[in-house]
């Protein structure tokens, strides 16, 4: 189970409430890397999952709890009503816990300077962008905030509610590969991306976001092998984007943490490039960010690692890991190569 906040306004709060359907700013002269910005940010979320609700303005507010019903979909219809913007990002939801009384934004912000929330510290950036919209949440985190609706709603019953009636969507599915960005008003009906091919370019994804979006869409359906290949079998919670240390040095594209009985054993960072040759400059610079990581936490070495994705790494890399593997029995990184065949399959392959 994943827990995200999704960033929303006043006008379609109230739609979003009445219908049961979050939907992410966009319109059709977005560029094609920020619509796929989007896709990778909504591709993060699934049914099951707990979401709270960020109205921005008027008042900077939480709404929330509520539970997501359907896969991420495309649709570029006016369900929302708005004369200036388009919410074609979308998943469908229902009620999870009624909380009739918001909770001001002081409130969480109050727990990111307390250290309770480290995953949002660009959350006051974020909601300013048009850009991101839902952002991933611990489960440490998200009882933070559960407990925050509990202060603001003491004497309230949350399972006491009427259910959302969602009216049930007659969803078309597409392949990554075969998504037009650059035509995205042409989807006016509910469209349903999946990521068994993507589009390639030269034998690699047209965008970083694209390599990302796959990944995180595999892992989470494990689909393609790629939760077994990527070592995420029994991974517990996944992040986008997460920052590492407060003053933003470093942001793992993906963290993956395995954890047992609310305690985390262990921690991958996932750096992803599009099309890049890895050397040892990227690689050291990775090392001193997870050992700097490793030091503020007192983990002990081989409980974490960084993981890096790209089409090619130096020789010389590949020969300093290996000695260092066995010189120091340090095994903090890995390396993946991929490549897209012209259909868009996607091959992941362990180098190191």
């Amino acid at each position: 189970m994943g827990f995200h906040i999704c960033i929303t306004n006043e006008k379609a709060l109230s739609i979003s409430l009445e219908k049961g359907i979050y939907g992410n700013v966009g319109n059709s002269q977005e560029s094609r890397k920020t619509i796929w910005g989007k896709i990778k940010d909504l591709y993060a979320v699934k049914p099951g999952d707990l979401i709270i609700l960020y109205e921005k303005h008027p008042l900077s507010r939480f709404h929330g709890i509520y539970e997501v019903t359907t896969l991420p979909y495309i649709c570029m219809d006016n369900i929302f009503e708005d004369d200036e913007e388009f919410y074609p990002f979308r998943f469908n939801f229902k009620i999870k816990y009624y909380f009739p009384n918001t909770i001001p934004a002081f409130e969480f912000y109050a727990l990111i300077e307390a250290g309770k929330v480290d995953s949002l510290i660009s959350l006051s950036r974020d909601i300013n962008s048009s850009y991101r919209g839902i952002r991933q949440l611990f489960e440490s985190e998200f009882q933070e905030v559960l407990h925050l609706f509990y202060k603001y709603n003491p004497k309230s019953i949350p399972s006491k509610f009427d259910q959302i009636q969602v009216k049930d969507l007659d969803f078309k599915k597409i392949e990554a590969a075969k998504f037009n960005a650059e035509n995205i008003e042409a989807y006016t009906n509910p469209t349903q991306i999946t990521f068994n091919q993507i589009p390639v370019e030269s034998g690699h994804a047209i965008l970083e976001d694209v390599l990302h979006a796959y990944i995180v869409y595999n892992v989470l359906n494990d689909s393609n092998d790629v939760r077994e290949t990527l070592g995420l079998l029994n991974f517990n919670e996944l992040i986008l984007e997460a920052p590492v240390f407060k003053s933003m040095q470093f942001r793992s594209d993906i963290l993956a943490t395995f954890k047992h009985e609310e305690r985390v054993y262990y921690y991958s960072f996932f750096e992803l490039k599009r099309n890049a040759k890895i050397g040892i400059n990227e690689i050291a610079q990775l090392i001193g960010y997870l050992k700097s990581f490793a030091a503020s936490k007192s983990l002990p070495v081989n409980s974490y690692e960084g993981v890096y994705i790209s089409t090619r790494y130096s020789r010389e890399l590949i020969d300093y890991l290996t000695k260092r593997k066995k010189v120091e029995k340090e095994n903090i990184i890995s390396l993946f190569s991929y490549s897209v065949d012209d259909k868009g399959n996607v091959t992941l392959e362990r180098q190191i």
